[in-house]
């Protein structure tokens, strides 16, 4: 096992969205194909402005077909957040970040692939921050966990580099908690930096405050 377990609800998103179809791995495959396709059109006409049959089209589904892998609109929402939260858990993986021992090491290699991530997926995170308001509950409730378990997850590294005394941090949790917060600057409040620094030196600069408010 890693230093870094993945924490938390291990309920997916994909298996509460009802298909008619029994091949799972079908399933899966197409769900995350509507998923990839919907959110680009969601982020260009907003969400309550696409119509399932321009989920059609975007996909190449007929409307039929697409009903065999969602119930309702809403469906694909869920789906859209899922992919991305998906897809950033096989990037950490894929990097190799959950088997790094040192923590400071670690510690770096976290914020610097979530910061690429903010950066690779930046109108998806403006998307589902202004635009959470309109999932069910049940699917909101799942999605809270997953944004808990990101900040547990560095949690768990901050009190690993306090506990070999390469960290001087007082409060673990809150500090990851805005550490989370903070690498999505650039996409949620990047606009107050028009005209002074470019997306590269705004990530540049995050990066420096947090590893100095951080590292010994």
């Amino acid at each position: 096992m890693g230093s870094l377990e993945k924490t938390g609800n291990k309920k997916k998103v994909t298996n509460t969205v009802m298909s008619r179809v029994k091949n799972q791995e079908l399933v899966l495959k197409m769900q995350l194909h509507i998923a990839k396709k919907a959110s680009k059109l969601f982020i260009k006409k907003g969400y309550h402005k696409t119509s399932i049959r321009d989920l059609s089209e975007a996909t190449g589904m007929a409307v039929g077909s697409l009903y065999n892998y969602i119930k309702k609109k809403e469906d694909v929402l869920c789906l859209v957040f899922d992919v991305f939260h998906r897809s950033l858990r096989e990037y950490l993986e894929k990097q190799g970040v959950y088997n790094i021992e040192d923590p400071e090491e670690q510690f770096k290699a976290y914020i610097c692939r979530l910061l690429e991530n903010a950066q690779n997926f930046r109108d998806e995170i403006i998307f589902m921050y202004t635009e959470s308001w309109l999932l069910p509950q049940a699917f909101k409730e799942i999605f809270m966990q997953k944004e808990l378990d990101n900040i547990l997850n560095l949690e768990k590294i901050v009190k690993r580099g306090i506990d070999q005394g390469a960290f001087r941090v007082e409060y673990p949790f809150y500090t990851a908690s805005t550490i989370i917060y903070q690498l999505s600057i650039e996409p949620l409040r990047g606009w107050t930096f028009t005209g002074k620094y470019s997306i590269e030196e705004i990530n540049r600069m995050t990066a420096d405050h947090i590893l100095k408010m951080v590292i010994n």
